[in-house]
């Protein structure tokens, strides 16, 4: 075994140890598994959030469209910005909702806030099949990450169980707590290695970042323009990217778990403020990165890889190694997260709801460890296939779960907010977005997924002006404004 692999040994064990520790203390309950009961301060929920929002997208995809696309991947930086601002307006609703009523879930509040159990189960199925394909994508991480630090003695097929191994078990230790506390120390390695690493590579090749800059305008102008050399990057792709990215992952089951974990409503607050600075500054050489590996590494088959790829060939390998155990962190950061979310949400809103009303929390415990055993398997197979490059996949995944947004976005805001609307903006929502990525051309270059949430969020407002008002709906926000706007000092507290 290389040196790069013993050192991915020893992190993982490292983080299985974390996971352990935290298990000891585990209530072995379903709302203690799915939310941490509520317990979790700044530093965590900040850097679980973070690491949970980017994956492996962050180091390898994202290096990788940039190779591909050129400058433009910055110019949707702004969904790196949004998320805390949203983790704030959004999240802070919920998290009084959660307190005050006990939801675990969004499919659960839906189920309640609508009075209508289908719209909690289309929201269960859909966030659970957009879930899978996401999942699949840190697998895919993972593989081209052993794969790539032992030198192809590790085939991609074996790096991807390893991965799946991994992640079983930090998730059936841990519950939300473990899952959150190893999140947390793999935010910061994740911080660490992509930019530390980002800056030595690039140092040791050019005079300085500018300097890189300048070495790759000169020899790939192309890559300097909009849409970029291979015309991808246009208006629409750009308005299209950030905004399917930035609202339909806060609509998937891993983000909105975290808006039942913080403490209180303050942690909450500058867990936004802190996760809006992570996730911006954690891509502030990525670009850089991206346009000197056409340079250093041209023609590379998978730009996927392009960092690791770097790393091993221009710095010492034991810190490559450490570097890309922090790409190793962002695949499962956010891979463990999943599978914890859509594991939970089997168990409170298909188990507990339609098989087995009388079950126990320690038995919803036990449903939600096996469900994410069977979901863990079945994101491995898609992995196995390959389905595409990461940034591919990322739209494809968001785009799905964007078209539950005005639903989702209406129950807390909207009192004339009905289950009709809701039905009818899902079901035709997630229709237009499959029609066009599989069908037809997507008009006017926009992608499938902002199609899919602007005819959902059409429809959803015409049927609200007719159809009867939820009167759940009402009472909920009506509860929710008069502790926001009308006792304002509560948000501090």
């Amino acid at each position: 075994m290389n040196t790069g692999l013993w050192i991915l040994v020893a992190y993982t064990l490292v983080l299985l140890g974390i996971a352990y520790y935290v298990s000891l203390r585990d209530k072995k309950s379903i709302r203690d598994f799915a939310t941490a009961d509520s317990s979790l301060g700044i530093f965590v929920l900040t850097l679980t959030f973070s690491a949970t929002y980017h994956s492996s997208y962050a180091f390898l995809g994202a290096s990788g469209f940039v190779y591909n696309h050129g400058i433009g991947w910055w110019a949707n930086g702004i969904w790196t910005v949004f998320p805390g601002i949203l983790f704030w307006i959004i999240g802070r609703r919920f998290w009084l909702l959660g307190k005050r009523h006990g939801y675990l879930s969004i499919a659960q509040f839906m189920s309640d806030v609508y009075e209508s159990d289908l719209v909690g189960l289309l929201v269960t199925i859909i966030t659970l099949l957009f879930s899978l394909p996401y999942v699949a994508m840190q697998a895919i991480g993972s593989g081209y990450i052993f794969e790539t630090i032992s030198d192809g003695a590790l085939s991609y097929e074996l790096g991807t169980l390893i991965f799946f191994a991994i992640m079983i078990i930090l998730v059936w230790m841990g519950g939300m707590k473990g899952v959150a506390i190893t999140d947390a120390a793999q935010g910061v390695f994740m911080w660490i290695g992509l930019v530390i690493g980002s800056f030595i590579v690039l140092k040791g090749n050019f005079p300085s970042i500018a300097g890189a800059y300048e070495a790759a305008f000169a020899q790939i102008p192309e890559h300097f323009s909009l849409p970029g050399p291979k015309g991808l990057i246009t208006s629409a792709d750009w308005i299209s990217r950030w905004t399917v990215i930035t609202i339909g992952m806060m609509m998937f089951p891993h983000i909105t778990l975290r808006f039942f974990s913080g403490k209180n409503l303050k942690v909450l607050k500058w867990s936004s403020v802190f996760s809006s600075i992570y996730l911006t500054s954690i891509y502030v050489f990525t670009p850089a990165i991206g346009l000197a590996g056409n340079i250093l590494m041209p023609n590379l088959k998978t730009p996927d890889t392009i960092f690791p790829e770097l790393l091993l060939k221009y710095t010492p390998l034991v810190f490559a190694a450490l570097v890309i155990s922090g790409a190793l962190a962002a695949s499962m950061s956010t891979g463990d997260s999943q599978l914890h979310a859509v594991g939970t949400m089997l168990s409170t809103d298909v188990y507990k709801k339609y098989i087995n009303q009388s079950a126990s929390e320690k038995k919803q415990y036990k449903v939600a460890k096996g469900a994410i055993l069977v979901l863990g398997i079945a994101s491995v197979i898609i992995a196995l296939i390959k389905p595409g490059l990461l940034g591919d996949i990322l739209a494809l995944s968001n785009g799905g779960v964007a078209a539950l947004a005005p639903a989702v976005l209406g129950s807390i805001y909207y009192k004339k907010a009905n289950k009709q609307a809701a039905i009818a903006s899902i079901l035709i929502g997630e229709a237009v977005m499959l029609l066009t990525t599989f069908v037809v051309k997507s008009p006017w270059g926009l992608m499938p997924g902002l199609w899919g949430m602007i005819i959902a969020f059409l429809i959803y407002m015409t049927l609200c002006q007719f159809g009867q008002p939820s009167t759940r709906a009402v009472e909920l926000i009506t509860e929710i404004n008069e502790f926001f706007y009308q006792q304002p000092e509560n948000v501090s507290k």
